[in-house]
């Protein structure tokens, strides 16, 4: 198996529901996709495209295709058809759900919304796992936005999908705790099987008809999870102390870049040093593989890890370029 998941049987449940999945490649969808194929049957995969970020032709090329055809793999596994779904394929995807024939549309990681038509394809409706304590964090980024507040408390909801943001009535959430200065890789590791553990629980109560939504609580004076554009000044560097820089920086830079990535390596970020720095606030000194960044009361050290794929990529043309020139 490509994807190098094994799928081990599990016991089903009383009522099996014909279920498509839909989400984005990485584990934030694969992991709940895998733990819905063992107990219920999976009729259709949707990849949603992402949101295209352009941070730079060259960091755009060395990252083009990054995890790409990981849900096709998972799909041409379970050998259940597969669609690949941007913002405008509205038609396209509701005659895929209606071939598919679905008990119940599964999203998690899901990249846009679907409108009413799409929603009422499925005989069960529609149910998205998001990674917050709705109605807190609603929108794309919850945990870059978690990890912006300083939320020592994180939690995973799962609601019905309804024509709003993350907005429709509950059917089960769970709390978890968010530790200082935690990646957000290591904090996935933690999560994702809860999470896809809830969501399966979930979908088996509602094969047996016997769950009950609870509406949301009233959200207007909660800020938006938003997407944040390469750059964007999230960091209040006069003020913020280290520990809160290197905290956000630790478990939000798998969305979040506030100074210029550098092609082929990434920025791994470590604990806060003490000691006031002779640079001004938000002043990135940059060595070979190591570097630090100023704060209002110490430092932030990281240091550059190679991306091999990344480099792989920058490196082929300039192999091709070298072997034409030798020919010549």
């Amino acid at each position: 198996m490509t994807h190098g998941v094994v799928f081990e049987p599990g016991e089903p449940p009383p009522c099996r529901l014909r279920v498509v999945f839909a989400g984005m490649d990485g584990r934030f969808s694969t992991v709940p996709l895998q733990a819905l194929a063992r107990r219920h049957q999976l009729v259709g995969v949707i990849h949603s495209l992402p949101r295209p970020v352009h941070r730079g032709w060259l960091v755009d090329w060395a990252r083009a295709g990054a995890g790409g055809g990981n849900l096709r793999r998972f799909a041409e596994h379970l050998g259940c058809p597969f669609f690949s779904a941007g913002r405008s394929a509205g038609r396209g995807l509701a005659a895929f759900l209606h071939r598919a024939r679905p008990d119940l549309l599964c999203l998690s990681n899901f990249s846009f919304l679907l409108p009413p038509e799409v929603l009422e394809i499925p005989r069960r409706g529609a149910i998205n796992l998001h990674l917050s304590l709705l109605p807190r964090h609603r929108g794309p980024n919850p945990w870059l936005w978690m990890f912006h507040d300083q939320d020592r408390t994180g939690g995973v909801s799962v609601h019905l999908v309804d024509e709003g943001e993350d907005s429709g009535p509950l059917l089960g959430a769970l709390e978890h705790d968010v530790p200082e200065g935690i990646s957000a890789g290591d904090l996935a590791d933690a999560v994702l099987p809860r999470a896809a553990a809830l969501l399966v629980d979930v979908v088996d109560a509602l094969a047996c008809g016997n769950l009950v939504p609870v509406p949301q609580a009233c959200s207007d004076e909660l800020r938006r999870a938003r997407f944040v554009p390469p750059g964007e000044a999230l960091i209040d560097w006069p003020t913020w102390p280290a520990s809160r820089v290197s905290h956000f920086l630790r478990g939000a830079s798998l969305w979040y870049e506030p100074f210029p990535p550098i092609p082929g390596f990434v920025r791994r970020y470590g604990p806060a040093l003490p000691g006031k720095a002779e640079d001004p606030p938000g002043t990135l000194r940059q060595a070979m593989r190591t570097g630090w960044i100023a704060c209002c009361d110490g430092r932030v050290p990281f240091r550059l890890q190679a991306v091999p794929r990344e480099l792989w990529r920058l490196g082929l043309p300039l192999a091709v370029g070298a072997g034409l020139w030798a020919l010549a």
